[in-house]
């Protein structure tokens, strides 16, 4: 095969890789596994254990299993996935370790129905695609506090968030709005971070990679029965690659040594949590939360930029901060919880952005039967955008007051789902929106569900004040999806439309923004299954068709038609295992000049060794045969890359 010429001398250092690898467990005295359950009282074991107490694959497995089927109560409406009719999908902290997962995008494109491109390597701009939508139109939160940045267009900001101290990652797909509202047409994306267990608890981690990557964090906590703390830190730098790359059709497309700048980037976080149990039934709890990155950029698709030409232009200093507040109460058959959350969005370049997100809400959800229960919530959510491009928008804010209702029944075999919500808009006339579904399990882990789902988009801030005409409307969507399912696998026919879909148009200084009509179409197929096998032997595979087409009946670009990802994990003894993940990305067209952007193969190798049950080394290495590629024509992308790191818990 094409694919494997000249392995003998190009793929020498994988075959090294792998060798040593597996050389290791044939040596390797048995040591103790790394406890990966995620019981709390495991988690909070401190004593050694005995041979014959170790965790086995079997046992690691079965403890994902558990976690993902985690009571969802973050996401307003999941709850035990078997009591939910969503399309959900859980990406755990096992998985993210077992599976060498490098970022959160990584992590994300594991799962059917998610895309993404990137405009270059480390750190650039991103874009997300769930289901074939663009990405302001899922809505992403951290820890339940909405980090889609209201100063610009292109949603959450993926590619600022590290794996790093993240518990599990919830993704519901389809549209939200019949609970979340605005932001959330295509689903919602809530990344959860760890919280401490009892007593005191610490790790600590260095990485170092290709092109001079270096990631070092730490965390500690303390945990009582009164209150829980925890702090982290992350430092990230890398001297990058070159965030252009020549266009396809140049003479040098396919060749990475051009001597072009490399854009750098680096990224620290500081993050604290914790909480204080005034009694049995109530808790106080908060986050903070505080980001400062530096992207090196360049001048656009294909156009090699220095950044000493212009450090206005090529060098973006972003700051993200999150602050949560809440309260959580729980009296007989009720549970409260009230929260303030805000969020401040800050960028450098072309002369500066600032947003700014405020959040309240109150809920209560009342279990008034068995396996049943109400939910009833209203808030209040202001938008703010202070600077834009270095100027002052008229209209500078909007708020949005809404109420939201959910109900839930489980009775035998069948789960039935309904959700209410009413926007009140200051700008915007006011939206009704909603969801229902149902669910038969025909045995344990054998189901089928429908549900049917509307959703809407509130024109943001930059298109209301740029060039925005007049009638300027709210996106619109609404459809339907089917499942069929079971424990280790799941198969969903989707099919939801947008209406008035806001557009840009025109040539500076006469651009603007507008609403299209007819109708944009998303519908596809999402599969997967996940088998253990051998015992030792952990197999994942995921499949997306799409088919998104605009009102005029085009495909949307930058969207692959087919995708295929998955990953085979080894646990080679109790000390090692290991992982290879690879994806296919179709058909995909770049949406500049129609040029085919997809049709490739990439694999991913990483290995983890631990020594104890404190310390552990391992390897990743990505895009193992150095495939040449471009997600975005005229931006790069990493080439072969090895990395090494160390892990201690205390």
């Amino acid at each position: 095969m094409k694919l494997f010429r000249g392995f003998k001398g190009k793929y020498f250092s994988l075959a090294a890789i792998l060798a040593c690898s597996a050389g290791v467990s044939l040596d390797a005295i048995e040591l103790q596994v790394k406890n990966y359950s995620v019981s709390q009282n495991f988690a909070s074991e401190k004593e050694e254990k005995t041979e014959e107490e170790l965790l086995d694959s079997i046992q690691v497995v079965a403890d994902i299993e558990r976690k993902k089927s985690y009571e969802q109560s973050s996401l307003r409406t999941l709850k035990q996935k078997s009591h939910t009719v969503d399309s959900v999908g859980v990406i755990t902290s096992d998985e993210i370790e077992l599976k060498g997962f490098g970022s959160v995008i990584e992590a994300l494109n594991s799962i059917a129905g998610v895309s993404s491109t990137a405009n270059g390597g480390y750190g650039q701009s991103s874009s997300l695609y769930l289901r074939g939508f663009d990405a302001k139109h899922t809505l992403v939160l951290i820890d339940g506090v909405r980090i889609n940045d209201v100063s610009g267009l292109s949603g959450a900001q993926m590619e600022l968030i590290d794996l790093y101290g993240i518990d599990r990652i919830e993704i519901a797909k389809g549209a939200q709005s019949g609970v979340w509202g605005s932001d959330a047409s295509s689903g919602v994306i809530n990344i959860i971070t760890k919280s401490k267990k009892q007593g005191y608890e610490g790790d600590v981690l260095a990485e170092y990679g290709s092109n001079g990557w270096q990631k070092y964090a730490g965390s500690f906590g303390y945990a009582n029965e009164i209150f829980d703390l925890s702090l982290s830190l992350l430092s990230i730098n890398t001297n990058g690659i070159s965030a252009a790359a020549p266009k396809k059709g140049d003479i040098r497309y396919g060749k990475r040594d051009l001597g072009l700048e490399t854009d750098g980037f680096s990224n620290t976080i500081l993050h604290l949590k914790g909480g204080v149990n005034i009694s049995e039934q109530d808790r106080l709890e908060f986050f903070i939360r505080n980001g400062k990155a530096k992207n090196h950029f360049d001048g656009g698709a294909g156009i090699d930029a220095k950044d000493y030409d212009n450090l206005y232009w090529y060098i973006n200093t972003i700051r993200t901060s999150l602050y949560s507040l809440g309260y959580i109460g729980s009296y007989e058959k009720h549970k409260i919880d009230i929260k303030l959350n805000h969020s401040i969005f800050k960028r450098s370049f072309y002369g500066g952005y600032i947003g700014k997100t405020y959040e309240a809400y109150v809920s209560d959800e009342l279990s008034y039967i068995d396996d049943s229960s109400f939910l009833l919530g209203f808030g209040y959510l202001k938008d703010e955008v202070k600077l834009s491009g270095g100027t002052k928008f008229p209209n500078d804010s909007q708020s949005d007051k809404y109420i939201f209702a959910v109900n839930s029944n489980k009775l035998d075999d069948f789960t039935v789902s309904q959700s209410l919500r009413f926007d009140i808009r200051d700008t915007f006339k006011d939206k009704l929106t909603f969801k229902v579904g149902i669910k038969y399990n025909f045995y344990e882990d054998f189901f089928v569900s429908a549900s049917y789902k509307t959703g809407f988009l509130a024109p943001n801030l930059y298109q209301q004040n740029y060039g925005a005409t007049d009638v300027l409307k709210a996106e619109e969507s609404r459809g339907y999806e089917a499942s069929i399912g079971g424990k280790y696998f799941l198969v969903t026919y989707f099919d939801q439309q947008i209406k008035n879909a806001i557009e840009y148009g025109g040539s500076w200084p006469f651009d603007y923004y507008y609403n299209i009509e007819g109708k944009s179409s998303h519908k596809g197929i999402e599969a997967s299954i996940r088998q253990q096998f051998f015992d030792s032997f952990l197999g994942e595979l995921s499949y997306t068709y799409l088919d998104a087409k605009n009102a005029d009946g085009n495909r949307l670009a930058r969207r692959p038609q087919n995708r295929f990802a998955g990953s085979l994990l080894w646990f080679v003894n109790n000390s090692l295992y290991m992982n290879l993940k690879g994806s296919y990305t179709g058909s995909r067209y770049d949406d500049i000049n129609g040029v085919q952007t997809g049709k490739y193969f990439l694999a991913d190798y990483s290995a983890n060794y631990d020594f104890n049950k404190h310390l552990s080394l391992y390897i990743k290495v990505h895009n193992i045969f150095d495939k040449y590629y471009q997600e975005v024509d005229g931006y790069g992308t990493l080439g072969r890359s090895f990395y090494i790191g160390m892990r201690n818990n205390f």
